[in-house]
């Protein structure tokens, strides 16, 4: 019969064609991710069991305690007045000293005068700069990284006046820089042709004349000091005298009115008392060994100069007290520190002499004694040593060179390792 008979099924062979690629694209895909398991694992499994050894150099360090802050430089100051009508120019370089009815400025009857005599003076400097420097060439050093490194103090020295506004510090530095780089030149063998140089400046001199444009008088002082071009208004706003007794609030005073202060045009100032002083708030944790009367090495953060001070004031604190104004004394001179007002700085105190080595190169025995391991001959050799000062960071080791097993000079210390014990071999 029609009806029972089963119908039949026509299939078509593309979608067995389709599912078998499918089937295909599947099972590469969890290839290529089974592969980039395994790869992850064993780049894991290698890193874990494979670390690569790094060193440092055992040398002989200066560590010190130290204080960072913020200081505010007090010194014995006033603005130079001018009474005269005429334009003034300072005769006197920054951080120069001035004797009684010494010259400070010269007077000149116009600005087209004064001009021409000290383009004139300037060009006389660099003349006899370059005189100077043709008799000494044939003498000169040849250690060209000295000079490279006087030639970067000079650039940032430069920076570092040019973004205070300083212009006598400024055409110091500008001079400065000028003089190492040409020194260069002559030493690395570059020809210099000095004479033509000469010749250029005599001629720039002759035109000039300064003999017609010369001062018509100077402006002197009845006192002598130290001479600054660099002023902010705040000369005689400080207690200089009475610094000593300064307390937190009369600081935070100060600090707000030498922070908004900017420089000022005027002649200059003049540094009565050689001795100055920097002042800068503390907690009574910040000067724990610290005494007043001892004395401290200040570095400035912003340079390489370290200042030698004496603190007068609010080391030794009576019992209670947390905050105080440490005052530090000092008597050393020259134009950087006379154009100062507030700094970044440093204060040095307990020096420590010895190897210092990073936290991450420090283990502990199983005596419990803190020691590091030294790379000798591919051979890993545990040192031991007395820890004489230690910070989060790092540590200092005694040096004894008499002990056995203490740490060496020039030692490999380990900072990275896997595994390390005594006698273990890196090939």
């Amino acid at each position: 019969m029609a009806d029972s008979k089963a119908k039949k099924v026509n299939k078509n062979p593309n979608d067995s064609n389709v599912k078998e690629a499918k089937i295909r694209a599947d099972v590469l895909v969890i290839a290529v991710v089974l592969l980039l398991i395994a790869g992850y694992i064993f780049f894991e499994a290698y890193n874990a069991t494979h670390v690569e050894v790094q060193t440092i150099t055992a040398v002989s360090s200066t560590v010190y305690e130290t204080v960072e802050a913020k200081a505010l430089v007090v010194r014995n100051e006033h603005i130079i007045n001018n009474n005269s009508n005429g334009i003034t120019v300072s005769c006197v370089e920054d951080g120069g000293k001035v004797k009684v009815n010494g010259n400070i400025a010269m007077l000149f009857s116009s600005e087209e005068d004064a001009k021409r005599y000290t383009s004139t003076i300037g060009l006389r400097d660099e003349l006899d700069y370059y005189i100077n420097l043709e008799s000494k060439a044939a003498g000169m050093a040849t250690d060209v990284a000295s000079i490279d490194k006087d030639i970067l103090e000079d650039v940032n020295s430069y920076i570092r006046s040019s973004a205070s506004y300083h212009d006598g510090a400024l055409d110091s530095s500008a001079l400065a820089l000028n003089d190492k780089l040409t020194r260069r030149q002559i030493i690395i063998g570059e020809k210099v042709d000095i004479s033509s140089v000469k010749e250029s400046l005599q001629s720039q001199i002759n035109e000039l004349d300064a003999s017609s444009c010369a001062p018509t008088g100077f402006v002197t002082t009845d006192e002598s000091g130290v001479y600054s071009s660099f002023t902010d208004g705040l000369e005689s706003a400080f207690d200089y005298k009475g610094i000593s007794e300064i307390d937190t609030e009369s600081f935070d005073k100060y600090m707000k009115m030498a922070s908004d202060a900017r420089a000022t045009k005027s002649l200059g100032k003049l540094i009565t008392s050689y001795e100055w002083y920097f002042c800068c708030k503390v907690s009574a944790n910040d000067v724990r060994g610290i005494n007043d009367g001892d004395v401290l090495s200040v570095a400035l953060k912003n340079s390489d100069q370290v200042i030698e001070c004496e603190v007068v004031s609010g080391a030794t604190l009576d019992l209670g007290v947390e905050e105080s104004v440490l005052v530090l004394k000092s008597s050393e001179m020259n134009g950087q520190i006379a154009a100062m007002r507030v700094e970044d700085i440093e204060i040095r105190f307990n020096e420590y002499d010895g190897f210092k080595v990073p936290s991450n190169a420090i283990h502990v025995d199983d005596d419990g004694n803190k020691i590091v391991y030294a790379l000798v001959a591919n051979q890993v050799v545990a040192r031991s040593g007395e820890i004489i000062y230690s910070t989060k960071d790092y540590a200092v080791f005694k040096y004894s060179p008499d002990i056995d097993n203490s740490i060496r000079l020039y030692d490999q210390i380990i900072t990275q390792g896997k595994d390390l014990h005594n006698g273990k071999v890196y090939t």
